[in-house]
């Protein structure tokens, strides 16, 4: 951002913040009303009951291009609005309308303008900007008395991590988050056994031990057709990300962090001081050796080349690869198949003997209310609704390819449980075991779990902790419909579940005003330069010359900018 636009923005931020302080009373009257109103419904009944009368919230709206909505419908009259103001008696109302690739833009102008909705849903960044300049109010009171118990539940299994992204240095309770799954980004390495087996290896979990096998499955043929045309691990594609904050199927994470280096997180010391993961001594070792791993033809000759990674690897031609848990959807038609026995890992571990892992954001979107929405409230009644119902919509034909409610329901975002994948794969493990019947299970917060064990009964054959290819039903009609959820639960959530790992954090997900113009082309400067390191286009010397560019082109003021708001 220009100065003079940064200087603008600050400048309608305070005029926003001038304008709303002289309504404050009027609005906590309102406010006191709505709630004086429900004071007849018992507590526990309040984040579902129907307002007395009809209550208006303005909303910005999000629009999938693609949707497709009923004759007789439309975007801000459809079955759920319908229903919301059968229900519960509100209306909803969208102040504008902008396209589901626009919506971020849109947002953005309002934040600037102070023309915000009075609910909305917004990304990370959004909601610093939104804090920073007291444009949205605390949340506290109504979260306690209009979450349902479902709602608090998927809000509370996020744990302090996700608190500390929703709360402001008063400890006010700002947002209500969607949790991300805690181990739904953590990067594994998943191998063909099948390979293994044909070669009479054994799994690496070394760093060496990866890299010998990796040289096997390249020179021993491991698929038996007499042809040298193997990759031992897959990379990146020309649109995939060699290392990236969250899941990043097909990236290098899982190597980079063996040497406890986390390329692009902003990392936090003890003494709370906020530096660039990018630009560590570890980082430096973490290439060198990767670039070893490139030039003696064990990854991908084709990194950040190809158009698609995923063409080697349906054709059979690939030994190993990275990515999170559910990867078994990515080889899923392998499987289905049975052409390919894929099994997950925390592989390779670091010098230390763990394994380090960088760990999904606590959210990526937050539900805010501005400071002049009379009706806060209004947005836990909505996602509570959404919470209760979504199952049932299904079942009922409500939710349809024509009216799914990740296009048309207001403030949508997916809300599960943070602990999710390795609940479900651990209740899954014990069933097979006998150690549980689905009468033990309690389904009504884990969505797929009951289809999820119903449908393992039929698909899984004995004995049930062996994943080997043939130890599936294949032949099963469920096999395309459950079979990729199920590899991906009991192979790829394994290692959550029965393995140790440590997760990083990323340790700042805002944006600050050098970030602004500079950091678009700080971002290319690394990924170009990490690359022709790899590829042996550049000496590993390269890196101490990027980290002095880093900084001396705006790197040096980003963390100074950084760590003066964290340390506020």
């Amino acid at each position: 951002m220009k100065k003079k636009q940064w200087i603008a923005f600050a400048c309608a931020m305070a005029l926003g913040v001038t304008s709303l302080a002289g309504c404050g009373k009027s609005e906590e009257n309102t406010q006191k009303k709505a709630v004086g109103e429900a004071e007849g419904t018992a507590k526990e009944d309040l984040p579902l009951s129907k307002y007395p009368e009809t209550v208006t919230v303005h909303l910005g709206g999000s629009m999938n291009s693609n949707a497709k909505i009923p004759d007789g419908m439309s975007y801000d009259d459809n079955s759920y609005t319908r229903l919301l103001k059968e229900d519960l008696n509100i209306e909803v109302a969208y102040d504008w309308v902008a396209s589901s690739t626009d919506y971020d833009e849109k947002m953005n102008l309002c934040i600037g303008s102070n023309t915000i909705p009075e609910l909305m849903n917004v990304n990370a960044t959004q909601y610093r900007a939104l804090l920073k300049y007291d444009m949205i109010q605390p949340l506290d009171q109504y979260f306690d008395d209009y979450a349902s118990d479902a709602l608090k539940a998927y809000v509370e299994s996020g744990g302090e991590e996700l608190k500390k992204c929703i709360s402001n240095d008063k400890g006010e309770i700002m947002a209500i988050p969607a949790p991300s799954m805690m181990g739904g980004e953590a990067n594994e390495m998943w191998i063909r056994q099948d390979w293994l087996d044909n070669l009479g290896l054994e799994v690496p979990r070394t760093w060496d031990e990866m890299a010998a096998v990796a040289e096997a499955f390249v020179t021993q043929d491991p698929d038996g057709n007499g042809e040298a045309d193997t990759i031992g691990i897959l990379g990146p594609s020309n649109s995939d990300h060699m290392n990236a904050i969250g899941a990043n199927q097909f990236g290098l994470d899982p190597l980079f962090s063996s040497f406890q280096s986390y390329p692009q997180y902003w990392l936090q010391d003890e003494d709370g001081t906020v530096k660039y993961g990018s630009i560590q001594p570890e980082t430096r070792t973490a290439l060198e050796k990767i670039q070893k791993l490139y030039t003696d033809k064990l990854i991908d000759a084709e990194m950040l080349v190809r158009n698609d990674s995923k063409e080697p690897l349906l054709a059979g031609k690939v030994g190993i690869f990275f990515g999170p848990w559910w990867c078994g959807y990515t080889v899923g038609d392998a499987t289905m198949a049975g052409e390919a026995d894929w099994r997950a890992y925390f592989t390779p571990l670091a010098e230390d003997g763990d394994y380090y892992t960088h760990m999904a954001e606590p959210t990526s979107i937050y539900v805010v209310a501005s400071k002049s929405c009379k009706n806060p409230e209004a947005a836990f009644k909505i996602i509570s609704y959404l919470v209760a119902n979504e199952q049932r919509w299904i079942a009922e034909g409500i939710a349809t390819t024509e009216m799914n409610a990740s296009d048309l329901y207001p403030l949508w975002n997916v809300y599960d449980n943070a602990d999710e994948i390795e609940v479900s794969t651990e209740t899954l493990e014990k069933y097979l075991a006998g150690e549980i019947t689905m009468d033990d299970v309690d389904f009504s917060r884990r969505k797929l779990l009951k289809n999820d064990m119903e449908a393992v009964t039929e698909l899984k054959k004995e004995p049930y902790d062996d994943f080997s290819l043939d130890k599936w039903n294949l032949d099963s009609d469920l096999v395309h419909t459950n079979l990729p959820r199920l590899v991906s639960l009991l192979v790829g959530g394994y290692p959550l579940v029965n393995d140790k790992y440590i997760p990083v954090y990323n340790a700042y997900n805002g944006q600050t005003e050098t970030m602004e113009t500079k950091w678009a082309n700080l971002k290319k400067m690394e990924e170009e330069t990490f690359a022709k390191i790899i590829m042996g286009k550049a000496d590993i010397s390269e890196f101490d010359t990027f980290v002095e560019n880093w900084k001396n082109q705006g790197g040096d003021q980003i963390l100074k900018e950084i760590n003066d708001e964290l340390s506020k």
